[in-house]
């Protein structure tokens, strides 16, 4: 009886021995895959992060491009505008000239253009002369006052020199040198020279974002 007994105590250690053992293991085993679920979740977050930061500096740099492009298409179109605006002022301008006034402007050109050609030290002489917009008596008494006597002779206008333009001009052919004149290159370099000024004076200083500049007035001829 008493070795019964003992057998069945020892039968019971056992089992408890490999309770305790299988407790352990399984324990082992779940600290075990929780660290690895832990590590995991951690790397999987840290990889959902390094993306967002990627794609979130990706989306800010997109963003900065397309402002500084909107800036830039902003300041082009305005510009574009503003030279519309300037380039119709002008051509409105000299539309509503007397045709007296138109003629004298012309003439004051053609002038500055043969001083240019005389500075130079080549000869003022031997034009052959067509003029566009202009009737003949009016294009005779242009050149009466601007070129020397007998250095030029007037023939009609060729349409491969002169181009149609809705202002008079005038291209003084000689053999080393031309000289052209015309309102539409006067409004040019107008342009070129007094654009500060003329924008001013065509849509204010406020537009423009800059304090009044004085003496504006007269900036056309």
């Amino acid at each position: 009886m008493e070795e019964l007994q003992s057998t069945e105590l020892l039968d019971r250690e056992i089992l408890e021995d490999a309770r305790k053992k299988a407790y352990r293991i399984l324990k082992a085993a779940d600290e075990a895959v929780q660290t690895g679920v832990e590590a995991w979740e951690q790397k999987t977050n840290a990889a959902i992060a390094g993306i967002r930061q990627k794609y979130a500096q990706g989306f800010e740099t997109i963003q900065r491009e397309l402002k500084a492009r909107l800036v830039l298409d902003k300041r082009r179109i305005r510009a574009e505008k503003i030279e519309e605006l300037l380039t119709s002022a002008l051509n409105t301008y000299f539309f509503n000239l007397p045709r007296a006034r138109l003629l004298s402007l012309l003439e004051g050109t053609l002038q500055r253009g043969v001083a240019e050609v005389q500075k130079t030290g080549e000869p003022v002489a031997g034009f052959t002369v067509q003029c566009q917009g202009l009737t003949h008596a009016e294009g005779a008494q242009i050149l009466k006052t601007s070129l020397p006597g007998g250095t030029w002779t007037l023939i009609p206008a060729d349409s491969s020199l002169i181009q149609e333009e809705p202002f008079p001009e005038i291209v003084a052919d000689a053999p080393t040198v031309q000289i052209t004149a015309s309102i539409k290159g006067l409004g040019e370099a107008l342009l070129e020279d007094k654009r500060a000024e003329l924008v001013e004076a065509l849509i204010g200083s406020a537009v423009l974002g800059t304090e009044e500049i004085p003496g504006t007035q007269g900036v056309f001829p």
